[in-house]
């Protein structure tokens, strides 16, 4: 049995996806097995994933008939042979070591997840650090690490990260949604009885335009709205803040949605999008009931108006714009 178990899921990602098999494969610890999930390529990748699993015994391959990122990697989950799983972008790539420190965390402390810190890498090359990067290793708790993750101190990406596979016994990702990592990262850390941070940026995540998180329609912005939204019920029922840090995360969450679901409106016409539009406004409704010291009037009055208004909300905001966006098919 292999150590770790490697997913990278693969959709359409032939020019970058040769740089993210080969820094897998190179790992200093070699003991690993990877997964590539391929589903419904046509551009290549799916011939170079048969070809990897020709020269390297490690390389599993599975091709599905269904694209999505959740799906793909709840598909690795299901066949990973290995007591600890991680999750490589096919268009990312790691340094050497990655794995191995992070394998060598875990076996030291006997913790359910360990987490590194990443750079942006842009297609002229140009390398961007994000984090102080002192090389330092700390043990943290499950709980605290779910609040920094619900502030947004800690990414909620889910490749940055190593798991043991029991905590996905309960709980996989979202199947059908974009952003399907950002709302259910806390509720993987408040599983844990312990997790380590390695204070180094192993991870190298590619920003280009093409990608889901560069890419935005009015589809992704509500999804987005979802996975954003559900961290407000989680908190509160958690108690994971109270307080002023409370507020200050239903307010930025609030905030955010409100924006988004401005977005949406102003890209596109509400017979397109009528069913996740009347969602959006019925989670905006339910921040009303929130006791007062935790939502600010200003957002407050704003979603009534949305809320209890909506004919003459829509006529003096949105009707006559011009909105281009509607679904492909």
């Amino acid at each position: 049995m292999s150590k770790i178990s490697v997913i990278i899921p693969v959709h359409n990602t032939a020019n970058y996806l040769h740089k993210c098999v080969e820094s897998v494969r190179n790992q200093t610890l070699e003991d690993i097995e990877i997964i590539l999930v391929e589903n419904l390529s046509d551009d290549g990748s799916s011939e170079m994933c048969d070809e990897y699993a020709r020269i390297d015994p490690r390389i599993k391959v599975l091709h599905l008939p269904v694209a999505g990122l959740s799906f793909a990697r709840n598909a690795g989950i299901d066949v990973a042979s290995s007591p600890y799983i991680g999750f490589v972008d096919s268009d990312d790539y790691i340094a050497p070591q990655m794995y191995e420190e992070m394998f060598r965390a875990m076996d030291t402390y006997q913790v359910d997840m360990v987490y590194c810190n990443f750079c942006y890498v842009y297609e002229d090359g140009r390398i961007e650090q994000l984090y102080s990067n002192e090389g330092g290793v700390y043990l943290r708790d499950g709980r605290e690490v779910a609040r920094d993750l619900i502030q947004n101190k800690v990414s909620s990406a889910s490749w940055s990260k190593l798991y043991k596979k029991e905590l996905f016994a309960t709980l996989r990702f979202p199947v059908g949604f974009y952003f399907e990592d950002h709302g259910t990262l806390c509720q993987w850390a408040l599983m844990c009885s312990g997790i380590v941070w390695l204070d180094t940026s192993f991870y190298f995540y590619l920003q280009r335009e093409a990608s889901i998180c560069h890419s935005f329609t009015p589809v992704k912005y509500y999804h987005f709205f979802l996975a954003d939204y559900s961290r407000i019920a989680f908190a509160r029922e958690q108690k994971l803040l109270q307080g002023e840090e409370l507020k200050e995360v239903v307010s930025s969450i609030t905030r955010d949605s409100l924006w988004r679901f401005k977005t949406v409106m102003l890209m596109t016409k509400p017979k397109y999008l009528a069913e996740p539009i009347k969602e959006m406004r019925r989670k905006l409704g339910e921040l009303l009931y929130l006791p007062s010291d935790e939502l600010e009037q200003k957002y407050r009055s704003k979603i009534r108006r949305i809320v209890y208004s909506w004919p003459i909300y829509y006529l003096t905001h949105f009707a006559f714009k011009k909105r281009e966006w509607r679904p492909s098919n």
